[in-house]
């Protein structure tokens, strides 16, 4: 076993039950607000789920999983990609919480045994997003958004009329948002980049 996971898992007593054992884990390492944050995602995914056709089982499984690389520190997030075979790109080097997708989908295969590519990438992904998303990948996206505390999300109102529409409006509305304000952010990831340029040549998003 790898020191970063035997560390991760270090004095925790796993019952099998991955919502159970994700909240747990969370908590064991004193992050309650995650598992706070991972439990309304979780509720807010299958709730979406429902509406844009999506397996609710998955939608639970991404939305109680994402966040769990938080586990780690921000200081350690690299290091444990890097023992993890993650080879961080030059955005994740500068802003290490950019690879705490990756990881966390990383971690969700070591040591909760998911091996479903979907769920996977959807972690991955919840971040930035990415060109030619799936469904998953979308209300995973969203989810996590509309679960942000209220203060630094002024965007929710916008997003929940856009999902009157669809799933891809929401998502644009979104992109269109992060996008504006790309100036304030440290750095740009490629796959937000690739998602913003996809969603806007399908006249989704709007400068």
């Amino acid at each position: 076993m790898q020191k970063s996971i035997a560390k991760i898992c270090k004095g925790f007593s796993f019952s099998g039950d991955i919502a159970t054992d994700a909240i747990g884990l969370l908590i064991h390492h004193n992050r309650r607000d995650i598992a706070n944050h991972v439990l309304a995602v979780a509720n807010q995914a299958q709730s979406l789920a429902d509406r844009f056709y999506v397996d609710k089982g998955h939608a639970l499984l991404v939305g109680l999983l994402h966040d769990i690389s938080l586990v780690v520190t921000l200081s350690e997030m690299i290091e444990t990609s890097l023992e993890l075979e993650i080879e961080p790109i030059l955005e994740e080097w500068r802003v290490p919480y950019l690879i705490h997708g990756k990881l966390s989908a990383s971690i969700a295969k070591v040591v909760f045994g998911v091996t479903d590519d979907i769920i996977l990438q959807a972690i991955c992904y919840h971040t930035t997003l990415r060109a030619n998303a799936t469904l998953l990948d979308k209300v995973l996206f969203i989810a996590d958004k509309l679960s942000w505390e209220p203060e630094h999300a002024p965007f929710q109102r916008d997003v929940r009329e856009a999902l009157g529409k669809s799933l891809d409006e929401a998502v644009g509305c979104f992109l269109t948002w992060t996008w504006n304000r790309r100036d304030r952010l440290e750095a740009v990831h490629p796959c937000l980049n690739e998602a913003w340029c996809e969603y806007r040549s399908k006249g989704f998003c709007k400068t």
